[in-house]
């Protein structure tokens, strides 16, 4: 964000706005679904949930039509749509049930971070000292918000 200067900003308004919007999505997919796990499965939860997000796109779909795609393509798009989202939301869903929705919400501080290792292990980004000065950061926000956390643990002990 600063590209290695502190004295400035390198961020686009769009930049900002999708990364508050990001924020008020991620606090409310954690809080919002509590009253209903508290009375239905995680996975009818979830399902319900793909099929109403999934139903405003229907339209788009007839207006643009499907692309021709191998068998990898269509194994792709399937990998993703069940291990990187149905999978992947339904875990986090469950964790609710044995863990608090903020330390789940603290916990997910961590995606960005695992992004950016898994692009330098995989893709060979390469990362100036700035980023790394970040991530490290991200680490000890994550390690000071859960001491409480812990501590609140131990007393109820």
């Amino acid at each position: 964000m600063t590209q290695g200067r502190l004295t400035s900003l390198a961020l686009a308004p769009a930049a900002v706005l999708w990364g508050v919007l990001a924020g008020v999505s991620q606090a409310s997919y954690t809080l919002l679904p509590r009253q209903l796990l508290r009375r239905y499965d995680e996975t009818q939860v979830v399902g319900w949930a793909m099929l109403i997000g999934g139903v405003p796109l229907w339209p788009v779909l007839g207006v643009t039509g499907m692309p021709h795609l191998g068998w990898v393509g269509v194994a792709a798009i399937a990998f993703i749509i069940v291990f990187g989202t149905l999978f992947a939301y339904l875990l986090y869903l469950k964790s609710l049930a044995y863990i608090p929705a903020s330390t789940t919400g603290m916990l997910s501080a961590f995606e960005p971070l695992t992004a950016t290792v898994t692009t330098v292990l995989f893709l060979g980004t390469k990362l100036a000292g700035a980023e790394i000065v970040g991530g490290v950061l991200i680490l000890l926000t994550t390690v000071l918000q859960a001491l409480p956390a812990r501590q609140a643990t131990k007393v109820e002990r």
